[in-house]
């Protein structure tokens, strides 16, 4: 079984991403950014819980833990749905069948692309909702960890947004391509204007 991209060198993972092969990409590295955030986030958390023994920490702690278990295993989950992806565009295309076979390998496999960005946008608006939960509970030491946190949450958002929407943009199926898109804006919706409410209120806490 090949190795997974989550259980190499962070170095291997950089020099994966910059190789010339199509996987992995922006989805993936999308995803570890939201699997640093959270991890971050739990950070904070458990640096809070160390003179603290409010059961809402412990909660909060298991959330993000399970949140960076999620992103992490999209990580290699958006590699391999592209995969798929570029596999269906080998295929031959010599006679008419062949053509058809292709043409259904590659739509399949196109939605199924766009659906774990989909995931992926819509776990990092959960952490990024979880970040600003995490802001009462910060220590002032750690506050900007949350506040980095934030930002790499919004940035998997955004990179997952990305990538949802090259995908469907050659998706044939117009029904499919709205319903996702709608899904797609939910969880954007209000994100910007939700990091900066955090950014700004880190920045007040430590400002020269």
């Amino acid at each position: 079984m090949p190795e997974r991209f989550v259980d190499r060198t962070l170095r291997a993972f950089s020099d994966d991403i910059a190789s010339d092969a199509p996987v992995p990409g922006g989805g993936s590295a999308s995803a570890f950014a939201g699997a640093m955030g959270a991890a971050l986030a739990a950070m904070v958390a458990r640096i809070a819980s160390k003179k603290s023994n409010d059961e809402a920490l412990r909660d909060y702690i298991a959330e993000m833990d399970n949140l960076r278990a999620d992103f992490l295993r999209l990580v290699d989950d958006d590699s391999a749905a592209y995969a798929g992806v570029a596999e269906a565009m080998k295929l031959p295309r010599n006679t008419d069948a062949e053509k058809d076979a292709r043409t259904e390998r590659v739509q399949s496999a196109l939605l199924a692309a766009s659906r774990v960005p989909l995931e992926l946008a819509r776990t990092s608006r959960r952490l990024l909702d979880a970040c600003e939960r995490g802001l009462a509970k910060a220590p002032p030491a750690a506050v900007s960890d949350i506040g980095v946190g934030a930002i790499l949450s919004e940035a998997a958002l955004e990179g997952a947004a990305m990538n949802v929407m090259i995908n469907l943009a050659s998706v044939k199926d117009r029904g499919q391509v709205k319903a996702l898109s709608e899904d797609l804006d939910r969880a954007i919706e209000g994100a910007a204007a939700q990091r900066k409410r955090i950014t700004d209120f880190v920045e007040s806490r430590i400002a020269r």
